[in-house]
């Protein structure tokens, strides 16, 4: 049988799609174009670049320095993404701020799996480029009555980010499901099921297939009080619910899932320091199922394995952060951050505690309009278990290019070159700890250059 053709994968159904939305559009007669030229949006996110270890020819372009594997500790080794959004504006705009509206939402999202996915000509497409439609969802608002917003579909349902460190924290709750939200006032259920999972999968006769099935159900009720000068609290609560998965043997056995469920609180402060400096702190305690924090992961991801009754009794995930921004002048700006995350696993489990840490700061350096230099320092730890602390400090100089001229680190786009090297101690380089490593092999002190351009409109 000969392999499925390019447009045949299922991994560019989602950007076909989109694609020929666009071309669909462009190709419109032109009342219609006009039409919809007021009603269509197109934004994106994208970063494109080169790396290179100059002490080794092995391929490194997105293998992070980073204990977790994650961006936590500090993002410039990620590999090439993008992420365009296009927003349709089914209605008419209108002037009145009270008038009904509603917009469809389409986000595929390209990374890389393997090489560089760009030139598909030089690289195994199939095998490299990765497609996810993230976003698929309709909002309506001021139906039924004035500043109600409904929503329904999946959604990028999150709020601020450490972007330096590529974090969306405290309420990532990015899923599928519906919702509502009036004034400060946020409320949305959402489904979570996994394919091959044990937590949502059951083998009723040893076989080895999974036949039962159930999924996870995630409320969830958020508020925001906004005071004086820009401040903001913020509170979370979730509560996750796991159904009974049970099946009757012939010999008239009950065998299955047992019920569970957890719960999330939490709170963050928002304060403004003017001229859009600010420090933003939250503190997030989930329990039970709801105990996913470890690396950033999301409350649903449960940390560890069950006990004996597969229950995730006295699991628990805390995470806390701080994070802010200040410029002293039009020639410095300051963002750093302080990440912790601390979690236990089910009473009698194995593998029952970590813990995860990363602070980090960024200095941006105007040295002119259109060239900023940029200085990265972080350090990082991780524990599991009762093993010792593997920990990693990272260095980084990236002279960077600013089109735009703003002096301002949300300025975009970025033409960048960067060196980046990270110090690792023996506990680290021991168990190879990283992905770099990991690609490398042993050693205590890694290199990266690299050459990337990173952009947003």
């Amino acid at each position: 049988m000969n392999p499925p053709g390019i447009l045949e994968h299922p991994r560019v159904h989602g950007a076909c799609f989109a694609l020929c939305l666009l071309v669909l559009l462009a190709e419109s007669p032109p009342a219609s174009a006009s039409l919809l030229a007021d009603r269509l949006e197109l934004t994106m996110y994208g970063r494109v670049g080169l790396a290179w270890a100059p002490n080794s020819g092995r391929f490194i372009q997105g293998r992070t320095f980073n204990l977790t594997e994650s961006a936590i500790g500090g993002r410039l080794e990620e590999g090439d993404y993008l992420e365009p959004t296009i927003r349709l504006h089914m209605f008419e705009k209108s002037e009145d701020p009270a008038a009904p509206y509603a917009d469809m939402v389409l986000t595929p999202a390209m990374y890389a799996r393997n090489g560089l996915f760009i030139g598909i000509f030089s690289n195994r497409f199939t095998d490299t480029l990765q497609i996810e439609l993230f976003q698929a969802y309709v909002e309506a608002g001021n139906v039924l009555i004035p500043r109600l917003k409904l929503w329904a579909g999946a959604r990028f349902y999150r709020g601020t980010d450490v972007h330096i460190a590529d974090y969306f924290y405290f309420n990532n709750l990015t899923g599928q499901g519906v919702g509502a939200a009036y004034g400060p006032l946020d409320v949305a259920v959402l489904l979570q099921t996994s394919g091959t999972g044990a937590q949502y999968n059951f083998d009723v006769d040893g076989d080895g297939d999974l036949d039962l099935r159930r999924q996870r159900t995630v409320f969830v009720g958020q508020y925001v009080h906004k005071v004086e000068a820009g401040h903001s609290l913020h509170l979370l609560g979730e509560l996750h619910l796991l159904p009974e998965l049970q099946a009757r043997l012939e010999t008239g056995e009950e065998v299955g899932l047992p019920s569970d469920f957890g719960w999330v609180a939490g709170v963050k402060a928002h304060f403004s320091l003017g001229k859009d400096n600010f420090n933003d702190v939250s503190v997030r305690y989930g329990s039970s199922i709801a105990s996913g924090s470890r690396a950033g992961a999301q409350t649903w991801v449960s940390f560890g394995l069950p006990g004996e009754d597969r229950l995730y009794a006295d699991a628990a995930g805390v995470e806390v952060v701080d994070h802010f921004l200040y410029n002293f002048s039009s020639l410095l700006s300051l963002n750093a951050y302080g990440i912790l995350h601390w979690n236990q696993g089910a009473r009698e489990a194995p593998s029952p505690r970590s813990i995860d840490f990363a602070v980090g700061a960024r200095s941006t350096l105007y040295l002119a309009d259109q060239f900023h230099l940029i200085n990265e320092a972080t350090f990082q730890g991780l524990r599991t278990g009762s093993g010792p602390m593997a920990t990693a400090v990272k260095l980084t100089l990236m002279p960077t290019i600013v089109p735009s001229g703003l002096r301002s680190v949300w300025a975009r786009p970025h033409l960048r070159l960067f060196y980046t090297v990270a110090f690792y101690d023996d506990d680290a380089v021991a168990g190879l700890v990283s992905r770099y490593l990991q690609t490398i092999g042993p050693t205590s002190v890694g290199h990266y250059l690299g050459a990337r351009v990173e952009w947003w409109f």
